[in-house]
């Protein structure tokens, strides 16, 4: 059956882009409303707005949508243009806002469910990141995408897949045995590679094993609001901050070697090196001595710091303008 939610009814608030809703048992419904659900400031706004309002007065949350897609990501128009007027200030705020949104969805005293349905891209697969499960509709395609627009995820995505890819292993092992799941899913973000499909999204690392998948759209959402319920139900937790495991400056190395084989093999370009650099530089936790254990934080600074940087880099403002012009055909 649906969730219990119909034409005329009211939402708890509501602006361009989400509207929170009370779906009945104590969950309520954040639903984004736009064709491709691009993020504004004004949706991440919202979005913090509703978490105050679930944490405060319900049992949990969904976010989700009625449209075909879950959400594209950051709005590349509107950074575009600041990033060509040098409008630094507007460009950090709004990703460190996405950083302490996505972190605050994790973290959230209330669970939270993510119900992904076509493309969950950039920003959009980081707030299903950010969620305590996803319940993923069959035909999700998550992708971090932002090293096609030369760029790295800097909403938590890169630090998000660094904490997956160590995530119980032996740290005792040798830098061999762990590179080769850092290899794999730093290439992963590298290629910028979009599941075809929720199954496959499991494959590449972007769903968890865990992650529960609908074959039926009319159930989807409710298949979400019963998964937020029995995650309160059996005495939700919220999580802790957590430590991520790096391999510093010699997974950098590692990976380094990887690529500068390929640039002379003219597999990639030379920016193409450089953005796989900075990648493995945010991805390794920085030039650290030795292979440690950092906070998530320590990440999302350098996540901070790449994007920003790159940002600035005009080869950066010539492929969202080209990403951009093929949209539009």
């Amino acid at each position: 059956m649906p969730i219990s939610k119909t034409a005329d009814t009211k939402p708890i608030f509501s602006n361009e882009e989400a509207s929170l809703f009370d779906i009945g048992d104590g969950i309520t419904y954040f639903e984004l409303h736009g064709k491709l659900n691009i993020i504004e400031d004004t949706t991440l706004a919202i979005l913090n707005s509703a978490l105050d309002e679930v944490e405060a007065n319900f049992s949990g949350m969904l976010i989700g949508t009625e449209a075909d897609n879950f959400s594209v990501g950051l709005n590349l128009i509107l950074l575009s243009e600041r990033a060509q007027s040098k409008n630094w200030d507007s460009i950090s705020k709004t990703l460190r806002i996405l950083q302490k949104v996505c972190t605050r969805l994790r973290l959230s005293t209330k669970p939270v469910v993510a119900a992904t349905v076509g493309m969950a891209l950039g920003g959009g697969c980081e707030l299903a990141f950010g969620a305590d499960a996803v319940q993923a509709f069959t035909n999700s395609k998550l992708g971090l995408v932002e090293l096609r627009v030369g760029l790295i995820p800097g909403g938590g995505g890169t630090t998000e897949m660094a904490f997956r890819c160590l995530e119980g292993q032996q740290t005792s092992s040798s830098i061999q045995q762990l590179f080769t799941p850092v290899q794999t899913t730093f290439e992963t973000i590298r290629q910028a590679k979009v599941s075809q499909n929720a199954a496959d999204a499991v494959e590449l690392g972007y769903l968890h094993k865990t992650a529960v998948i609908s074959d039926q759209r009319t159930n989807h959402l409710n298949d979400a609001k019963q998964l937020a319920l029995s995650l309160w139900e059996s005495g939700y937790q919220s999580p802790q901050p957590r430590q991520v495991y790096v391999l510093g400056e010699e997974g950098i190395n590692h990976l380094k070697q990887q690529f500068q084989e390929l640039r002379q093999a003219n597999t990639i370009n030379n920016y193409e090196q450089t953005l796989a650099e900075k990648l493995a530089y945010v991805f390794c936790g920085g030039m650290l001595s030795t292979p440690q254990y950092v906070a998530e934080q320590v990440l999302l600074d350098l996540e901070h710091e790449v994007f920003l940087s790159l940002c600035s880099e005009p080869k950066t403002h010539a492929m969202i303008e080209s990403t951009l012009k093929k949209g539009k055909k």
